[in-house]
């Protein structure tokens, strides 16, 4: 089954994330979608052309958010928590066409304490993995995220995704 995954944050004071605010004109938008039966995190993307590094290619830094966001839904949709992102790495393999549809999944790997390892990978529209990802989040007690982000943030709606 195939479902959209409500983006929370939209009333997280100060919300503005280059990558998921639909709000965000000079972002990218995405919307997330998860695919229950393979335990994937998906979002369908057509880049605009400034986001290109070369012409007509979709600049590294980009296709780093593409990879980072889509790991980050995926750990959340499955956990329910604010994570950080800690490491990111990166194979590319084939170049990221902006005239291309593009395809972002991402899965959780493993979960060791308070570490999630999650693979994303960048798929053009012939299907073939363009770039592959590994990306690690840490699960931060909400002491931590109050003093990185601010308590006053963290309304009632929002504790609920904190670790204690």
């Amino acid at each position: 089954m195939i479902r959209e995954i409500e983006n929370v944050f939209i009333d997280f004071p100060g919300y503005g994330c280059f990558a998921c605010d639909p709000r965000n004109n000079l972002g990218l938008r995405m919307k997330f979608y998860a695919d229950d039966e393979k335990e994937e995190v998906f979002v369908r993307i057509k880049p605009e052309d400034h986001f290109s590094g070369f012409p007509g290619i979709l600049h590294g830094g980009v296709q780093c958010a593409l990879v980072d966001e889509v790991a980050f839904w995926a750990m959340f949709d499955r956990l329910k928590k604010i994570g950080v992102t800690v490491k990111v790495e990166m194979d590319f393999l084939n170049a990221v066409k902006t005239s291309s549809f593009l395809e972002i999944r991402g899965k959780i790997d493993k979960i060791q304490g308070r570490r999630v390892f999650v693979t994303a990978n960048i798929l053009n529209d012939e299907n073939e993995i363009c770039t592959r990802s590994r990306v690690a989040y840490y699960i931060p007690k909400k002491e931590v995220l109050f003093k990185i982000m601010g308590k006053e943030r963290f309304t009632e709606k929002f504790l609920k995704y904190l670790e204690d």
